[in-house]
């Protein structure tokens, strides 16, 4: 537990990593390219901080033709999940504003 606490911190520490949390916590799911636009992040940073959540039992993924999902793991701990709802909940202007990115953005052909 301790290592997984340890982890769980150094991935929430960072800022993208901690948006990418807050933001699949209030949609649910979200593919990359959504992803990147909320973040305005390129793709490969997003990715790269996706694997490391991922790694780190954050985030479970599904494939639906060439466009990959990303979702809050169920499998993580239920302590883990207590703090993610807690700083979600503190984050309303944070997680407006990503997701006015995205209200009219469709996915590319």
């Amino acid at each position: 537990m301790e290592l997984e606490a340890v982890q769980f911190f150094k991935n929430l520490s960072d800022e993208t990593r901690f948006r990418i949390l807050v933001l699949l916590r209030e949609m649910g799911e979200l593919c990359v390219y959504h992803l990147c636009i909320a973040l305005e992040q390129p793709q490969t940073k997003i990715s790269r901080h996706l694997a490391m959540l991922k790694k780190g039992g954050l985030l479970q993924n599904r494939k639906e033709g060439k466009w990959v999902f990303y979702r809050l793991s169920s499998q993580a701990s239920p302590w883990v999940m207590q703090i993610i709802e807690s700083v979600w909940s503190n984050q309303y202007q944070l997680i407006d504003s990503m997701i006015n990115k995205l209200i009219l953005v469709e996915f590319p052909v």
